[in-house]
């Protein structure tokens, strides 16, 4: 009896080993296949420009804490570590097939190269400059519509903005100890950014997948309102906040 329970746990163990390995795999190729690794890859280059913009306007004593501290929280590998976590919480081992299906067809391949392209530092640009504004039939703004209904393309804006702006007075307020108390990142300062970005967002979307037809932003729009595309998204909003917020 005493064998047979010790080889029952061992197999046990092997296979709860395997299948966490099955599990990280698929999520890391998830990860990877819906460009959330390269919108990572994006992100440290603009923490790289703004860490040089705020560089240039603060005196050393602020400037050297300011990049010093920001490297730490924003280093690259922790937040791949800390949104691959997210993901295989959020998502079970069929959402997580069901979105790779997604992600790994022409379509999802085409919609992550519109994606990173936004992302990039030249994209990003691009935006900061004013996107064009884009002249659209009524069948393609109520696509629009709906895309902007179920990405969280809102809330992660929110989010980076957030963490690139708190920068400067974060280091500051470290400088002084705390004195001048928490930085400008609670629920008012994200509403206030939300304000600001919700009545661009179908403007800004239609632009960055301006290169999509409608037949193709149809069937985007029918993935992302579908139990596994919502349970996708809701899990990638997750993931960017962990993220962002070690």
């Amino acid at each position: 009896m005493h064998s047979i329970s010790l080889r029952f746990l061992f197999a046990l163990l092997v296979l709860t080993g395997l299948f966490s390995s099955a599990v990280q795999a698929s999520t890391s190729e998830l990860y990877q296949a819906s460009g959330m690794a390269q919108h990572q890859q994006h992100f440290q280059a603009a923490l790289a420009s703004a860490q040089q913009r705020y560089g240039s306007q603060l005196p050393a004593a602020v400037r050297d804490p300011l990049v010093r501290n920001s490297s730490q929280r924003f280093d690259l590998a922790a937040m791949h570590d800390r949104a691959q976590t997210r993901l295989a919480l959020e998502l079970d081992d069929q959402q997580m097939q069901q979105a790779l299906t997604f992600f790994n067809s022409p379509l999802g391949q085409r919609i992550v190269a519109a994606e990173t392209r936004a992302s990039s530092p030249g994209g990003a640009s691009t935006m900061q400059q004013g996107v064009p504004n884009m002249e659209l039939s009524a069948e393609r703004r109520a696509l629009i519509e709906r895309l902007a209904a179920r990405l969280p393309a809102l809330e992660m804006g929110v989010e980076v903005s957030t963490a690139l702006t708190g920068l400067a007075a974060q280091s500051a307020n470290d400088l002084l100890g705390g004195l001048l108390g928490t930085a400008p990142a609670g629920d008012s300062g994200r509403e206030r950014l939300r304000q600001q970005m919700r009545p661009n967002l179908p403007n800004t979307l239609a632009y960055v997948y301006r290169d999509l037809d409608d037949a193709e932003l149809t069937r985007f729009a029918e993935w992302a309102e579908s139990d596994a595309g919502r349970a996708f998204y809701s899990a990638v909003e997750r993931a960017v906040q962990d993220a962002l917020n070690p």
